[in-house]
């Protein structure tokens, strides 16, 4: 199997996973928003979810990219043996780290939100310490099993740290359902319960590839020292991008009540495209990127990830434009039922087209960044994103008067697009053969291909939206035949343009196809005798 189909299919494990997990989290987010709408206590519960989210987001982010290239230097030299025991080190003395952090921070839970939230009424800010001391000790189940999704990404086994996020979600659905009748503290159990069944999952499968876990202690071990070296400047770059999130919410906080729950919803539905086809494309290429640094193979290197780079903006930027036009109808479908009223409507259609600006962003900046992680260069991403981190909250602070909560996404958005335009220029000079007009024509030709499907959507749903009207199913049917006007007209001018990873990709699908009626014309038929 060549390095493309490898990749290729990698990702696809990654993707239907990915899928069924986004899937499940919109369910969940739909069924946030029928039992508590946009209400005092769902922004208490994101305000309480966010404290071990960041948390999470600076510990897991390092861990996953500082434990793959580690695990592939060890196996090349012949060491895999000496690299599982050094992760039982590193598991035990992260183990005991994050337990103190939870014991240390349950106590203090109304002091931290007061940090993140310092804008919400008391009664809220109450709710919210009492939900985090609560979640707080899903860090510690979190960040080991981001360790072991690493650890078995390491070792091509894509599938089980996948379906990780799926358990999470099929608990805490269930929890928003029980909360029904015990309120939304039976949101926050559901969440540490399933953070704790999405570690457990993975067990059997590390086990299978050669790791046990055994409680060491060897703080000298040769090892440790790269393993931190590697980490502390990716905890530091995530941890920098984890500002964003804070920002929004100490800001968010003095807006009205609703304000947070409607960002969080929007960002839900516009970071869709990245948790299903980025991620899943990011993790498959980490561990080549990691081998063509190591070996020196800068053609291997700029290969793949230009490769990744126009795949994203095959996704992203139609996307991105998609959602803009169709933004009501879609939020409409999704949350418009239960304790979700217009004003709520309103709210998050507003922050959706906003967040729609820098979604090509957002989604690239991930792929970009494991690039820099492959050459094992974390300290660039840090300066990059401190960089990143500032132009936002100024922009933030400048745009929240005249746009209240959407200034905050608009913000995000353009400081997204500013992130990785640096990262980009900073790896061209960096790598030989990665070339930024070939990326620049692309780009340019997607974005012509997803404003006119763009229009295309807009004008069969303004004819559709006076000869149509219905309930959910007819909403549902009418945003479809938008969506597939969308991508005939995208398909159309992508094919004009002869945009080489379209057609590379289109050629893909259509001998998959061909293979599969190949297969069912192929079958013996059995007839009654």
């Amino acid at each position: 199997m060549s390095l493309s189909h490898a990749i290729a299919r990698a990702t696809a494990v990654i993707a239907v996973f990915t899928l069924l997990s986004k899937v499940l989290g919109f369910i969940r987010e739909m069924a946030l928003a029928y039992v508590f709408g946009a209400s005092a206590a769902t922004d208490a519960y994101l305000v309480a979810y966010t404290v071990p989210n960041v948390i999470f987001a600076v510990l897991g982010g390092a861990l996953t990219v500082t434990a793959v290239p580690l695990f592939a230097s060890y196996a090349s030299a012949g060491k895999r043996d000496e690299a599982w025991r050094l992760f039982a080190v590193f598991s035990t003395l992260l183990s005991m780290v994050l337990l103190a952090v939870v014991l240390a921070g349950v106590p203090l839970a109304r002091q931290i939100v007061w940090l993140v939230a310092p804008g919400l009424p008391e009664g809220t800010a109450r709710l919210a310490a009492a939900l985090l001391a609560v979640m707080l000790p899903g860090v510690l189940f979190l960040s080991l099993g981001n360790l072991f999704y690493g650890l078995l990404n390491a070792n091509n086994i894509f599938g089980p740290p996948a379906l990780g996020p799926v358990v999470t979600n099929v608990f805490i659905i269930a929890s928003i359902l029980a909360g029904l009748r015990f309120g939304i503290a039976a949101v926050a159990v559901g969440t540490l319960l399933g953070n704790i069944a999405a570690m457990v999952l993975q067990l059997p499968y590390l086990r299978r590839a050669g790791f046990t876990f055994r409680p060491a202690l060897e703080f000298y071990h040769p090892g440790l020292k790269q393993a931190f070296g590697l980490m502390l400047p990716v905890m530091i770059g995530t941890g920098i991008g984890q500002v964003y999130l804070i920002i929004d919410r100490v800001l968010a906080s003095g807006l009205p009540e609703g304000s947070i729950s409607a960002l969080n919803y929007a960002s839900k539905l516009i970071l869709l495209p990245q948790g299903v086809i980025v991620m899943a494309l990011g993790t498959a290429i980490f561990p080549t990127l990691s081998s063509s640094a190591a070996a020196g193979d800068d053609s291997g290197f700029s290969h793949t990830l230009l490769r990744a780079v126009k795949t994203v903006l095959l996704v992203a930027l139609p996307a991105g434009v998609g959602l803009a036009v169709l933004r009501e109808p879609v939020v409409r479908l999704l949350f418009m039922r239960g304790a979700f009223d217009e004003n709520d409507l309103a709210m998050t259609v507003f922050a959706l087209l906003c967040f729609s600006f820098g979604l090509a962003g957002q989604c690239l900046g991930p792929v970009l960044t494991r690039g820099f992680y492959a050459l094992q260069d974390t300290a660039t991403p840090v300066k990059v994103g401190v960089a990143t981190v500032t132009l936002n909250l100024a922009l933030s602070l400048v745009l929240i008067r005249p746009l209240a909560h959407g200034g905050l996404a608009l913000a995000n958005s353009l400081a997204a697009i500013f992130n990785v335009a640096v990262l980009f220029y900073l790896l061209v000079l960096r790598v030989p053969g990665l070339g930024a007009r070939s990326v620049l024509f692309f780009a340019a030709g997607t974005a012509m291909a997803s404003f006119l499907a763009g229009g295309a959507a807009a004008l069969v749903d303004g004819y559709l939206a006076g000869v149509l009207a219905g309930g959910t199913a007819v909403l549902a049917l009418r945003l479809v035949m938008d969506a597939l006007a969308g991508l005939l007209v995208f398909a159309g001018t992508c094919r004009f343009l002869r945009l080489d990873e379209y057609l590379y990709l289109e050629g893909i699908l259509r001998r998959a196809f061909q293979r599969g009626m190949s297969f069912i014309r192929a079958r013996p038929s059995y007839r009654s005798r």
